[in-house]
Order: C-alpha cells, then structure tokens, then sequence
C-alpha cells in the first residue's frame, strides 16, 4: 500500500472514530428517589404523613424544579407511573399544560385516588418540571409484577429469627425515612432519602433477608428477589426504549426502593453518566 492510499484509510478511520466517539457521548441522568408524596401506605416501611400541599412544600417544589432547570435543563422526564398508560398519564399532562387539570380530579370519586392524582409526585414534581422545560409529553415506565408479600410475612412470621431480624431492619429503614421527611426544607429531604447508606438499607434488605426466607419452600424468597430485580429491570427497558437519540439530559422520578435498584443499572451502562444530587439540588 503505498503512502497516500495509507494516509486517506488512516484519516477515514479517525473521522469515524471521532464520530462514533460523538454518537456515544453519555447521556446525563439525574436520578431522584422519593417517597411518595400522597403516601398510600403500600409498603412495610411506615413514614409520617407530610403534606406536599402546606404553603413550605409547595415552595420547596418549586425551588427544586427551578435549580434542575437552572443548572441541567433536561431534555426528557421519566415518572415512576404505568408505561401501558402513556397515552392517559400525557392526556392528564395536556390538561396540566392548559390549566384545566382540575376537570379530571373533580370527576374523581375515591378518596384514594384523588389524592393520588393531586398530591402525588408524578403530578406534582414531573408535571411542574416538565411545564417549565417547556416538555410536550412526560414518560411512564412502570409496570407492574405479581409479587407475594403475604406469604413472605407468613414465612417470616413463622420463623422467629428471622421475624426478629426483619423487626429489627425495619424499624432501622423507618427510622431513616421519617428523619429524612421531619427534614425542614424538602430539598434536605431528597438528599437525605438518596444518602448512599439510605438506598444501600433499601436494597440490602432483599438481599440479606428476604433472599434467604424460604429456602425449604422451593426457594420462595429467591424467586420473590428475582421478580423484583425483574420488575426493575423491566422500568430500566420502558426507559432505554423511550429515549431519544438528541437527548443529553434527563430526570428520572422514581420511589426510593426502585432508586436503589436503577442506580446500579445506571452505573454499569456505559451510555449514562450519573450525575450526584448534591450537584443538582
């Protein structure tokens, strides 16, 4: 090969090498675990109530979403709401837009779901986000998996040892949760509930304890750890497949136990780069 074809292959080769390097740049992901606003009281971990529609709260909503607009302008929103329901959750999201959002909650019978859909962080804190970012749709991507906690807390119950560990456990994990919330501004509080220890308690409990339950009964704690991981692994595809090739930045607004999860996913993907909380708030 003479000279001159050796320099045109070589610098053919470093211009797609410097373009591949370009598609590739890592997308930024701010990463908010968060309690849940409207507290259902669904998980075993109990936390005090804390009204996100006291006059502080609302402030501190709005102070949050204007500093991640300030310093990273995210180009898409992903909420911890069910991705089979993208369709309704953008419909609810244009009402929002267009201020007429109370149509649909003063349609709404049930308690429960009304004050989900008012005071919950979807609506609350994407909604609010995206509005300013001047988003057109938000981004679901929940789902949701059969998962027996019934018959883990009937396993659990009867062996006294390991009831005693779960006991002891959870009151260390409430303990936490409700430090975090007693937390004056709710700034202080998204940074207390995504402290490394606080996901690492969340997550450790699956592994050191549940995992462990059952073994006698074909390993039901195992299977019962699997479908979670599998239900987190599933978000984290709802999330990869809705991500578009111009984004740069993004928000992702999920509960705590899943934060501790997608954490570790997001860590280990070399297309993402996770930027630390107390860089963004």
């Amino acid at each position: 090969m003479n000279i001159i074809k050796y320099l045109s292959y070589l610098t053919l080769f470093l211009s797609l090498t410097i373009t591949t390097l370009h598609a590739q740049e890592k997308v930024n992901v701010i990463l908010l675990g968060t309690y849940h606003f409207n507290n259902p009281g669904n998980d075993a971990m109990k936390v005090a109530e804390r009204n996100i529609l006291s006059e502080k709260d609302q402030l501190g909503l709005e102070e949050i979403t204007e500093t991640i607009l300030r310093k990273n302008n995210p180009d898409q929103i992903f909420v911890e709401s069910a991705f089979s329901q993208k369709k309704h959750l953008n419909y609810l999201y244009h009402l929002y837009l267009d201020n007429q959002y109370s149509r649909y909650t003063d349609t709404l019978q049930s308690k429960r779901s009304k004050r989900y859909y008012i005071e919950g962080e979807t609506f609350q804190l994407a909604f609010r986000l995206a509005k300013k970012s001047n988003h057109q749709e938000v981004f679901p991507i929940d789902t949701m998996i059969e998962m027996r906690f019934d018959l883990l807390f009937k396993e659990l119950n009867a062996n006294p040892d390991l009831k005693k560990e779960f006991d002891t456990k959870l009151a260390t994990s409430s303990k936490i949760g409700n430090e975090a919330l007693e937390k004056e501004k709710l700034r202080d509080v998204f940074l207390a509930l995504n402290e490394d220890h606080a996901l690492a308690r969340n997550k450790g409990i699956y592994l050191s304890l549940f995992n462990k339950v059952g073994i006698q009964n074909n390993y039901f704690g195992a299977k019962l750890v699997s479908d979670w991981f599998k239900r987190n692994l599933i978000m984290y595809s709802n999330f990869q497949s809705q991500l578009k090739s111009t984004t740069k930045t993004v928000v992702i607004l999920v509960g705590t136990g899943h934060a501790a999860i997608l954490r570790d996913f997001i860590k280990n993907d070399d297309r993402f780069n996770l930027i630390d909380l107390k860089n963004v708030l």
